[in-house]
C-alpha cells in the first residue's frame, strides 16, 4: 500500500482553497449534463426510439459523457491557470491561498407578524338541544378508485426522485472532488515540484468515476424502473408528459 505523508493532505488543502464555490461551479456542470441528456432525448425520440425503458438509460449514458468531458475541460482549465514555468518551485507559490468561502452572516431582526382568529361559537343552548348525531362519512369507492389511479403516479414520482437524489448528491460532494481534480491539475503543471512522484490519485478520470459513477448508476437505475413501469402501465406513452396525461 503506498504511503501517502503529510505533504499531500497539505497540497490538497491547499488546492481546495483554490477552488472558489465548487458547489456552484459543479452545480452550472450537472445543468449543462442535464441539458445534454434531454437533447439526447428529444434527438432519440425523434429518430423512433420510443420506447421509454431503453430512451431514459441510454440518455443518461450519453449524459454522463457530457458530463466527463465538461470535467475534463475544467480541469484542463485548472491546470492552464496553476501553470507555471518549469523551474518553477512549490516554494514560489503562496503558502496560504485566499478562500472564497469567507462571508458573514447577517443578522437577523423584527419579530414577526402575530394575529388572533375568532372562530364563531355555536350556542350553548342550540348545542345543548339539539338531539341528532353528528353524521359519519364513510369513504366511497369512487375514492378508493382515485387512490388506486394515482398510486402508479406516485410510483414513478418516487422513482424520478431518486434520480434526482443521486444528482443532488453529485453536487454535494463538488468540495471533494473538485479539491482532488484542483490537486491532479496543480501536479500535472508542474505547480508542486517537491513532490518526487504523483499520488496515486492523481489521474481525473478515475478520481471523477470514483466519486461519481455510484450516484450516475442510480439515476440510471431509477430512470431505467421508472420507464419500464410507465411503458408497462401506459403503452402509448412515449414521454412523461403524455404518461402524466392519461392519469389526468
Amino acid at each position: 500500500m503506498p504511503r501517502r505523508d503529510g505533504s499531500h493532505d497539505a497540497l490538497r488543502a491547499l488546492a481546495a482553497t483554490r477552488v472558489s464555490v465548487p458547489r456552484l461551479q459543479m452545480s452550472l456542470l450537472v445543468l449543462l449534463t442535464a441539458a445534454t441528456g434531454f437533447l439526447a432525448s428529444v434527438v432519440l425520440s425523434a429518430a423512433g426510439m420510443e420506447a421509454l425503458w431503453l430512451r431514459y438509460p441510454v440518455c443518461v449514458l450519453i449524459a454522463y459523457g457530457a458530463f466527463l468531458g465538461l470535467v475534463w475541460i475544467w480541469r484542463r482549465h485548472r491546470e492552464w491557470d496553476l501553470g507555471v514555468p518549469d523551474g518553477g518551485d512549490a516554494s514560489s507559490t503562496p503558502a496560504s491561498g485566499r478562500s472564497d468561502w469567507q462571508g458573514t452572516g447577517g443578522d437577523s431582526g423584527g419579530g414577526g407578524a402575530s394575529a388572533s382568529f375568532d372562530a364563531p361559537a355555536t350556542p350553548a343552548s342550540f348545542a345543548s338541544l339539539d338531539p341528532t348525531p353528528p353524521s359519519i362519512e364513510l369513504p366511497s369507492l369512487d375514492d378508493s378508485l382515485d387512490a388506486d389511479e394515482s398510486l402508479p403516479v406516485v410510483l414513478v414520482m418516487v422513482l424520478l426522485g431518486g434520480a434526482l437524489l443521486a444528482v443532488f448528491w453529485v453536487i454535494w460532494i463538488a468540495p471533494a472532488l473538485l479539491a482532488e481534480l484542483a490537486l491532479d491539475a496543480a501536479l500535472s503543471a508542474g505547480l508542486y515540484q517537491r513532490l518526487k512522484r504523483p499520488p496515486v490519485d492523481a489521474d481525473w478520470l478515475s478520481t471523477t468515476l470514483r466519486h461519481t459513477v455510484k450516484p450516475f448508476v442510480a439515476a440510471t437505475l431509477s430512470l431505467l424502473l421508472a420507464g419500464a413501469l410507465m411503458s408497462l402501465l401506459v403503452p402509448d406513452a412515449t414521454s412523461l408528459g403524455e404518461f402524466l396525461a392519461h392519469y389526468r
